[in-house]
This record gives C-alpha cells, sequence and structure tokens, in this order.
C-alpha cells in the first residue's frame, strides 16, 4: 500500500489483440468516477456530468450541484462566526481555538474545491490525453483503480470512526458528571456552546451541528485522501518510465536514438502536468499540512491530562494514531512523485559510453536540474525528507504550548 521501490509495475507491450476501444476507454477519468461521487456527496469538486465522458464533464454556477456546495458553505461560514463570536464575548481556550480552526479547515476546503473545480474539466483532459499516448508503450497502472478503491473506503472509515469515538468520548465524560440526567440537550449545550449561547436548542438545530461536525470530519479526511490519490496515479506513471528504461537496458538494445527520444518525451509530458498540477494542489497541500499539524499539536497538548475515562483514552490513542497515520501517508505518497522522477537518474549515468547519445545527455540534464514535486504554495517542497522535518516542527511548538501551558498555571495560582 505504502510507496515502494519494490513494487514495480511490468509495462504492457503492444499488443496486437488489444482493441483501440480498450484502450481509448481506460484513463484517470474513469478511474476517478466512483471517488468524484464520493466528493461530491460532501458538496467537494461539483462537477456536472462526471458519470458520463470526459468530454460531457463541466463546471457551471447554475447547477443543484453549486447550489448544494453555496449551502454547505454558508452553514460552515455561520458556525465559524457562532466560534468567532464565542471566543470574543468569552474568552478562548485551546480546546474552543480547535473548534474555530475544526470548522473553519471545513470551510477553506469548501472554498478551495470550488476554486479548483472552475480549472478541474481542463485538467482532467489534459491528464486524459497523457494516459492516451502512454497507453500503447506503458499501459494503464494495474494496482491504481484497487489502490483508489482500498484507500477511499480505508479514510472513509477511519474518518467516520474517529466522529462516533468522539461523540462517545464526549457522553461518557458527560455521564460521569450528570448521570442518567443526561439528555441530548445537556449534550449540546455543552459540546457546541459556541452555537448555543445565540440559538435555543431544538432538536433541528441539533440536526444541524451534527451534520456540520461529520461534514467537518468527512471533508478533512477526503482532503488528504484527493493528495494521496492523485500524487499516486502520476507517481506510478513515472515509475513506469523507469521500468520501460530498465527493461530496455537489461536487454541491451539502450542504443536506439529514436527510443531515448521517445522516453524523454514521455517523461518531459509528465513533468509539465506535475508543475500544472501543482498550481492547482498546493494551496491544498498547504491546507492539509496545516491541519494535521495543528490537530497534533492540540493531541499532545491534551496528552499531558490526565485521563481517568476509559472511552476518553481509547478516543486519545485512536485520533493520535489516526492523525499520525493521515500526516505520514501524506507526506510519503507525496513525495512519491519526487522520488520516481529522480530514479531513472540510476540507470542513466551507468550506461555504456557506446549506447550514450545526445537525447540521454537531455534527459538526464532535466532529471538532475528539474525539481518534479508538488508543493504547498511554493513554501515547501513535498519531498520524503519532510516527514523529519514536520517531526522537528512539532517538537518544537509542542514545548511553546508547554511553557504556554505552565506560564497560565503560575499567574493563576499567583
Amino acid at each position: 500500500m505504502f510507496p515502494s521501490k519494490k513494487s514495480r509495475i511490468i509495462p504492457i507491450k503492444p499488443s496486437r489483440e488489444l482493441k483501440p476501444k480498450s484502450i481509448s476507454e481506460k484513463t484517470i477519468f474513469n478511474s476517478l468516477k466512483y471517488f468524484m461521487t464520493t466528493l461530491q456527496f460532501l458538496g467537494i469538486l461539483p462537477q456536472s456530468n462526471t458519470n458520463k465522458s470526459i468530454t460531457e464533464m463541466h463546471f457551471e454556477w447554475i447547477s443543484w450541484r453549486i447550489l448544494y456546495t453555496l449551502i454547505l458553505i454558508t452553514c460552515l461560514i455561520f458556525a465559524v462566526g457562532c466560534c468567532f463570536m464565542h471566543w470574543v464575548m468569552h474568552g478562548s481556550t485551546i480546546l474552543q481555538i480547535g473548534n474555530g480552526v475544526f470548522y473553519g479547515g471545513s470551510l477553506v476546503t469548501m472554498i478551495l474545491y470550488l476554486r479548483l473545480a472552475m480549472q478541474w474539466s481542463k485538467l482532467m483532459k489534459s491528464w486524459c490525453n497523457i494516459d492516451k499516448l502512454m497507453h500503447i508503450n506503458y499501459g494503464y497502472p494495474k494496482c491504481l483503480d484497487k489502490r483508489i478503491n482500498i484507500f477511499t473506503c480505508i479514510f472513509l472509515s477511519l474518518g467516520l470512526a474517529d466522529y462516533i469515538l468522539s461523540v462517545c468520548s464526549r457522553l461518557e465524560t458527560l455521564y460521569a458528571l450528570y448521570g442518567k440526567n443526561t439528555t441530548a440537550k445537556i449534550y449540546y449545550n455543552d459540546t457546541f456552546p459556541q452555537f448555543f449561547v445565540y440559538i435555543p436548542y431544538t432538536i433541528p438545530s441539533g440536526i444541524f451541528c451534527t451534520i456540520m461536525t461529520l461534514h467537518s470530519s468527512l471533508s478533512w479526511a477526503l482532503n488528504d485522501l484527493f493528495i494521496i490519490i492523485t500524487s499516486c496515479a502520476i507517481a506510478l506513471r513515472f515509475q513506469q518510465i523507469y521500468c520501460r528504461i530498465s527493461l530496455k537496458m537489461q536487454k541491451h538494445k539502450g542504443n536506439c536514438v529514436l527510443f531515448w527520444k521517445e522516453i524523454r518525451e514521455d517523461y518531459d509530458r509528465l513533468a509539465s502536468f506535475c508543475k500544472e498540477l501543482d498550481e492547482h494542489l498546493s494551496p491544498i497541500i498547504l491546507l492539509s499540512f496545516f491541519l494535521n499539524i495543528f490537530f497534533l499539536l492540540i493531541q499532545l497538548y491534551h496528552s499531558l491530562e490526565k485521563i481517568a475515562l476509559i472511552v476518553r483514552k481509547v478516543y486519545f490513542i485512536f485520533s493520535f494514531v489516526y492523525l499520525i497515520f493521515k500526516t505520514s501517508i501524506v507526506s510519503l505518497y507525496a513525495a512519491w512523485i519526487n522520488d520516481e522522477s529522480k530514479s531513472p537518474t540510476t540507470i542513466l549515468n551507468s550506461v555504456d559510453s557506446s549506447y550514450y547519445n545526445v537525447e540521454i545527455s537531455r534527459l538526464l540534464v532535466q532529471i538532475s536540474f528539474d525539481k518534479t514535486t508538488l508543493t504547498g504554495c511554493k513554501m515547501f517542497s513535498v519531498k520524503r525528507g519532510i516527514i523529519l522535518s514536520v517531526a522537528s516542527a512539532i517538537v518544537t511548538y509542542e514545548l511553546v504550548l508547554i511553557q504556554f501551558s505552565q506560564a497560565n498555571l503560575y499567574d493563576i495560582d499567583s
């Protein structure tokens, strides 16, 4: 499941038995159909005709999908506004700041994907054209559809489990305080004070809070999943180029200039598209890293407290492991693009002098100097070493939080 150099895709050789129709049908558009349906269920990336064909898919402002997305954005603006007003009127704690960032992150996610939706059909057409050009010599990555389905199930299940455990943990805490007198009104008033200070508790308002919280949990998970899937699809294409070069060199047929020219053009095509993709994905990547690191800090801060209740302990452990898992796997898969784009360098540097030609030289120069990687709004490049950078940043800011909490405790005692 994790990106690895050992899991190589054997390129599919051109075959006369392979029908042109089957070649043209296998594109990234078909692989993302069910995932796109999941996104649109949450109002993310609203596109029309996503289940038909790439030529029919388009973005239009006057549609029920856009209306659904705008309603969710309006509700999230209301939620963030209530959190802000609660900070102003009643002060703020780390937990309340976390709630505001939680709903604010979901709001920014919806806005960023609405912005992406305006260019998504154009981006997908470029991606499908690359797939069609590479099908004949490389085939379509067989494991891509399987990876997408597995990761979608895993992330949706983990996001839902995290929400259910948070509810159970809150109910356990309230039951320890109020016993059998715990009611739905007490639960909602205590869990969402930023809302019910301004509006009375009713069943519709309770349902609204539940929907917004569940939506924010799942949209956060799907934002990370979107980065993983797109990174995986591009990385597998770079991996196919490496496999084709390796196979050619094993057969000692690497002296064909036309072959190396074709390889260089395929590589350049992928590298150019990766830069185009990064222009659209970089704000989403920055948001993903910010949210994951922020809530890791919050969880580490809460680890300083003594937790006596069993369900709350289970929720804390699960949530902490879940955050580490998401942060790590997003970092690894986003960095996988850079790893695979650099992998042909080893073979190209060891090419026999009798095979060496101008196309190999141009390809080697491009791989060495071209930065094929995803970024977070050009602030950082997502490479494999970013995991250590994230870990060091978490440790640094956690120490600041600990000192801050100790200073506040000293002020209260004095």
